[in-house]
Formats: C-alpha cells, structure tokens, sequence
C-alpha cells in the first residue's frame, strides 16, 4: 500500500516525515506519495499505488510454477505469461502479438483489481 511521502520543493529528495521535507533546503514542500516499491514520488496516491504493480508480488505465499523453466513465479506480470502463454519471460521472451495483448489486458484487469483493494 503506498505510504505518505513529503518531497523537497528544491532538490525533490523524498521524506519520510514533514518536518525532514521542511528542514531539507527550507523550501515549498510537495506533499504527495511514494510508491512502495520502488520509492518514487506521486501527487496522486493512485498513481502511487499503480507505478510499480506488474512488480508486485502476488497474495502472500502465492506461486505459479512456469512450466518451462520449472521456477516459482510470484510476481503479477510473470503469473500473467505464464497462465496466457504456458510460460515466463524469463526462460522464453517470445511471445506474439496476440499473446502480448492478451497478457496486457490481464495485467491491468489485476492492476484495477489490485487499486481497488488497495484505495478501498
């Protein structure tokens, strides 16, 4: 879940806390929220709760194993190839054009799912 965030308004270094943002370079600060998985800052908290999800790893405990190259997926997007293609992109980075759009649309049919639970 994303968690609140304070940029610096001069040198844009993330806080964790208001009073670091205010102290940094004493300048405006920009209150927003930071993605939790790879830390970047949004304005808006949904954009923080999608920057990363083909990044997200799945319900607790929840692997796929890829049939291909026999690792355990838990990552969102790797899940997707795998139940679209029969396998991960990482034993195998080919897919078709078809292929890529039906993996698409699954993943952001999981990123709305995921957003909502997230915000709701």
């Amino acid at each position: 879940m994303p968690t609140k965030a304070y940029q610096c308004g001069s040198c844009y270094e993330v806080h964790e806390f208001y009073h670091e943002a205010e102290s940094c370079c004493q300048p405006t600060i920009d209150e927003g929220w930071s993605c939790d998985v790879c830390a970047d800052f949004h304005s808006e908290k949904e954009d923080a709760a999608k920057c990363c999800i083909g990044l997200v790893k799945t319900k607790a405990g929840e692997t796929v194993q890829c049939p291909g190259c026999l690792r355990d997926q838990a990552l969102m997007q790797l899940i997707a190839e795998i139940e679209v293609t029969g396998h991960c992109s990482e034993c195998n980075p080919h897919y078709s054009s078809d292929e890529a759009f039906k993996i698409a649309d699954l993943v952001d049919r999981r990123i709305e799912e995921h957003v909502e639970q997230q915000l709701g």
